[in-house]
């Protein structure tokens, strides 16, 4: 057996109490939670640092992820990032105040407004981007090549078993330039 860590010891402690308790199964979902919660501490620690709000790298995400020309209608980003119209519009506000976003009129429907990403929004859409890279690269390193494309592989076939209902777990954004499930974090 591999060395312990802090999950062996939880399961241990868990085990005391719940005599029906599968210890490799809350291994490996207990252990993937904390990874998750470990790689978003350290994505709101860079966000934080470079003075961004985890929100306004969302809306700046979901922009870039609907495709060229990189714009959404305010109500489709309030959808997608399951918030409020109202709350989306002060979101909004902010952004293009920091010259992230700008908003126009659609050209084709002059009573549609849409949100477009600057150029600006996407040099720090890119850098926030590296940061992220970074992170998971360092967490990712403590497995040698084999065992990456063993892992990819191994989560590769519960997706497919978790999908299996025909519920995507990833918005497909090529799909009409918008999700078609809600995004999940």
């Amino acid at each position: 057996m591999a060395e312990p860590d802090s999950i062996d010891r939880h399961i241990a402690h868990w085990s005391r109490e719940l005599s029906d308790l599968d210890p490799q199964a809350e291994g490996i979902i207990t252990r993937m939670q904390m990874l998750m919660r470990l790689l978003k501490r350290k994505e709101e620690a860079w966000l934080t640092a470079s003075g961004f709000k985890p929100w306004e790298y969302k809306v700046i995400h979901y922009l870039v992820a609907a495709g060229p020309p990189y714009r959404a209608t305010p109500s489709r980003l309030a959808e997608w990032l399951d918030t409020h119209p109202a709350t989306m519009t002060n979101r909004l506000d902010r952004l293009e105040r920091a010259g992230y976003i700008e908003r126009a009129h659609d050209p084709g429907d002059r009573r549609r407004l849409l949100v477009a990403l600057t150029d600006a929004g996407r040099a720090v859409w890119e850098e926030r981007m590296a940061e992220g890279d970074r992170s998971e690269r360092a967490l990712l390193s403590a497995l040698d090549a084999g065992e990456l494309e063993l892992l990819d592989g191994l989560l590769r076939r519960m997706v497919r078993a978790a999908e299996a209902d025909g519920t995507p777990l990833m918005p497909d954004w090529s799909a009409d330039r918008k999700p078609t499930v809600a995004p999940r974090e």
